[in-house]
């Protein structure tokens, strides 16, 4: 295609593409197979429009538009192929499609070949996959989002950057006049007087201040993301200070905790991860990710003035390239993403979605196939940023393994056609989004560019960076954004109920020097996020949604700062700041906060997705708030919940009823209980082992313990702490580990560790008193080692047979055994001093002594879970984290 092809090309592209605002059709998806389209959390995209937009529509421009469109010189057939209307109107031969008929469909006709009359493109037959999707686009019944416009008049919605020019968000920040305060509000913050007029207008007012007791617990929440303790809540409530609330805050934003608290939150923002997804067969690790993350505390701890939060993120190798001050690694931010089978153009749509989106508010990925839908971002806006990491390196090692550095020979800056690399178009100008600074465009010059484009975003001037961000800040603190889409500040976005708020609250922190520490003192402070969060029917029937802020919302605990509420109040909260990454969701259990969890892009545990936790793979500008069975079966099952439970437990039964009553719902729910919540409690305490639901008859654990196979005595059972691919074995995924060697036992399978200390134990416990018989079958079945050795033993000393096997198998059969509720009949296998090719297989079964009922089998009971009945203590316990007073901020 010729230079004076392509540039009709993009002027017919952008006069067909064009916006109408009195339209408002679903949001595009990520598209598969990198062709991307919008991508923006709110409404579900329709299948079928997707389709179109992925694989019909980029075919009509590229193939078809030159002459079937309104720019075309000479029209074709008369036939406009850029618009619905206008394709089923056809031209000279009639309607190019019928709907739902594909036989009948002269465009099929055409992209076919089969006339040799009718053949378009006349430039070369489409490839057949493409003729497939028009077929199956015209059959599933043409579904066209585009807008129709009169072919013979000018589209008065055509300039989208005459649009721009009027949105509310694109316009410069400026100090918004305040609204004159009535005498009783004559010391209210301008926020907090126009929210009430606004209210006014509605025949609505705030609602009251919530009490001291909420509001203590709402600020250690959004500030910390940790409860308060019992003594913590009555110091503020003894507190005779006129002051005592701005003291309160004063004292969280100082803590060092804050930091931590914010640093979580940035890390939804950016897609953190510890590891890069799938990756075949490459290191999948990112060893050292645990650096950015704390230099996101650090940064939000010290107050680090956003501008330059942001500048060290996007430019840290020429900010601080020897990493003197640590802020090399705050490129993690850029650099941390998921790596898509290393495929360069996909990973830097990913960087340039984090930025736009994340920072901007702007979904520039839509432009990589073709200008924006709706927005005033261009194919040349989209690769100019492109080029921009297309032409920096990630040379990795020291100073620090996540930088970017610019590359020596910067290439030239070409839109790529369809967004497929094999297919390049013109050369274009590297700028920055040319909509932001219309008058004054930002060219890219200083080598990849990223200096020029971290300096427009950082910049006072950006209309955008500071909406952004406090709206992002206001949404953490205030339960909901002011903007609804928090990564979507677009033409089809409309300006908030708030926005008084808003621009206020981004005038006034750009003014003060970027400070996030002051911009969260100043939204807490107010009225508005100080009100109750009780409902008001009278509110409620005017404003449901709340978007006038009558009342504070009511917040869930996310899952971070409910797995820390747990530690917590059972005592075992690890308060250290920093740190590398660590797994929370396999024995033995990390006290860690949640902060610290290493957070596995490929798979990520079910926990965090019962929870609402974010995915890593993409930016997530809110997480969703589901209410799901699994989320209370995790608590009443979860082997993490109940390896909490008994230090708590313990310490308030040696307290004494009354007293121990007292001390749990101090520590879990931090008040003093009622009179008749200690009646409850106690009733349950006062309860005996006999009233209690009985335990599993098939209770199995797995462990490792010393065994003497002479005395038959098995000694320091330990179960094994984690269960990885299907079996229980040692801590590292590749044994043998360094305490339990090559020990591991699977539903059919076991493998002992080499010494005796090692031995492998499958542990079954009676819960009932019988006469029972065993029945099974030892194999070793490798031809090559010494066999293995298998034990059965009573109450841990009482020995009832023992085997060996080698290269064979032999049955493994106890006629009558006598248990009482509670003893255990260990199966344990040895070495026998040599652990090589020492896998064997042990399927057991308990019957009853007639054999007429079976009371466990090792294969079908095998289980992940390490399962145990609660005390009365701990169940009391149990119940109050169950609570939604536990959950539930307000």
């Amino acid at each position: 295609m010729t230079a004076g092809a392509a540039d009709l090309l993009r002027s017919i592209r952008r006069r067909s593409d064009n916006l109408d605002v009195g339209i408002q059709p679903s949001r595009i998806g990520l598209a598969l197979l990198g062709m991307i389209t919008c991508f923006s959390v709110g409404k579900g995209q329709d299948p079928k429009v997707d389709f179109f937009e992925t694989k019909i529509r980029p075919v009509l421009v590229e193939r078809c538009y030159e002459c079937h469109s309104a720019q075309a010189s000479d029209l074709g057939g008369q036939l406009r192929l850029d618009g619905p209307s206008a394709m089923r109107q056809g031209g000279s031969m009639g309607a190019a499609l019928v709907p739902g008929t594909v036989d009948q469909s002269l465009l099929i006709r055409a992209i076919d070949y089969g006339d040799a009359n009718l053949q378009m493109p006349p430039d070369g037959k489409l490839p057949q996959e493409q003729i497939d999707d028009f077929k199956r686009w015209i059959a599933d019944g043409a579904i066209d989002p585009r807008p129709d416009t009169d072919p013979g008049k000018p589209d008065p919605k055509a300039d989208r950057m005459a649009i721009a020019a009027k949105h509310w968000a694109y316009q410069p920040l400026e100090q918004p006049a305040a609204t004159v305060p009535s005498s009783e509000m004559a010391d209210w913050d301008p926020i907090d007087v126009s929210v009430a007029r606004k209210l006014q207008e509605k025949q609505l007012t705030l609602s009251e201040e919530a009490d001291r007791r909420t509001l203590v617990k709402r600020l250690y929440y959004d500030l910390l993301g940790l409860p308060p303790t019992f003594a913590e809540i009555e110091a503020v409530a003894n507190n005779t200070s006129a002051n005592w609330y701005a003291e309160l805050v004063d004292g969280l934003l100082q803590s060092p905790h804050f930091g931590e608290r914010m640093a979580r939150r940035w890390m939804d923002v950016v897609r953190y991860a510890d590891n890069k997804g799938y990756v075949f067969q490459e290191d999948r690790e990112y060893a050292h990710a645990y650096r950015y993350r704390d230099w996101l505390i650090r940064s939000f701890q010290q107050d680090l003035p956003y501008d330059q939060f942001l500048r060290f993120q996007l430019i840290g190798d020429r900010l601080d390239p020897q990493n003197a001050a640590g802020h090399l690694d705050a490129m993690g931010m850029l650099t941390l993403g998921r790596r898509f089978l290393n495929n360069k153009h996909d990973i830097v749509d990913d960087r340039i979605d984090v930025v736009t989106r994340g920072l901007l508010g702007i979904t520039a990925n839509c432009a990589r196939c073709h200008d924006h839908k709706f927005d005033p971002v261009s194919m040349a806006d989209y690769y100019s940023l492109a080029s921009a990491y297309m032409e920096s390196d990630e040379p990795g090692g020291d100073p620090s393994p996540m930088r970017l550095v610019d590359r020596p020979d910067q290439g030239a800056t070409r839109i790529l056609l369809r967004g497929n690399p094999g297919n390049q178009g013109p050369e274009v100008p590297r700028r920055f989004i040319s909509f932001l600074q219309p008058e004054s465009p930002v060219d890219m010059k200083t080598a990849s560019g990223r200096l020029e484009m971290a300096d427009a975003i950082a910049s006072p001037r950006n209309p955008l960076t500071a909406r952004v961000w406090v709206n992002r800040v206001w949404g953490w603190l205030y339960g909901s954004h002011l903007v609804d889409s928090p990564s979507d500040f677009g033409l089809r976005t409309e300006a908030p109920a708030q926005q008084f708020a808003l621009d206020s609250l981004a005038w006034d922190f750009v003014q003060k020097g970027w400070s996030t520490k002051q911009l969260i003192r100043r939204i807490v402070m107010l009225k508005t996020y100080r009100q109750r969060s009780e409902h008001r029917e009278d509110a409620f029937a005017i404003d449901p949604e709340n978007r006038l802020l009558w009342r504070s919302n009511r917040k869930r605990m996310d899952f971070e700062s409910f797995r820390d509420a747990l530690l917590h109040a059972t005592g075992r909260l690890d308060r250290a700041v920093g740190g590398k990454s660590a797994p929370i969701t396999t024995p033995p259990f990390s006290n860690r906060r949640t902060v610290y969890a290493y957070i596995d892009r490929q798979n990520l545990p079910q926990l965090f997705r019962s929870f609402d936790f974010a995915t890593p793979d993409v930016h997530v500008p809110q997480r969703s708030q589901t209410t799901v069975p699994q989320q209370g079966l995790v608590l009443f099952n979860s082997e993490m919940v109940m390896s909490m439970l008994e230090g708590l437990a313990n310490e308030a039964s040696r307290r004494g009823r009354d007293a121990g009553i007292d001390y749990l719902f101090e520590q879990v729910l931090a008040r003093r209980c009622t009179d008749q919540e200690r009646s409850w409690v106690a009733e349950l305490i006062d309860a005996n082992d006999l009233q209690l639901p009985p335990a599993p008859e098939n209770q199995w654990s797995y462990g490792v313990a010393t065994l003497d196979p002479e005395s038959g005595r098995v000694e320091g059972f330990q179960s094994l702490p984690r269960f990885h691919n299907n079996r229980w074995q040692g801590m590292k995924d590749d044994l043998p580990d360094p305490d339990s060697d090559w020990a591991l036992l699977s539903a059919t399978h076991g493998h002992p560790g080499l010494r005796l200390d090692q031995t492998v134990v499958r542990r079954w416990t009676a819960a009932l008193d019988g006469k029972l018989r065993v029945r099974g079958v030892l194999k070793h079945p490798s031809d090559q080692g010494n066999g293995v050795r298998g034990s059965i033993i009573i109450r841990g000393s009482e020995k009832v047979g023992q085997w060996t096997v080698v290269h064979g198998e032999t049955e493994t059969q106890i006629d009558e055994v006598q248990v009482q509720a509670g003893d255990t009949i260990d199966f344990a296998t040895d070495s026998l001093g040599d652990s090589s090719n020492d896998t064997f297989e042990w399927k057991v079964r308990i019957v009853s002594n007639d054999e007429s009922r079976v009371r466990a089998n090792s294969e079908k009971h095998f289980t992940s879970q390490k399962t145990r009945a609660l005390s009365v203590w701990e169940q009391a316990a149990q119940a109050l984290m169950l609570t939604n007073e536990f959950c539930f901020i307000d």
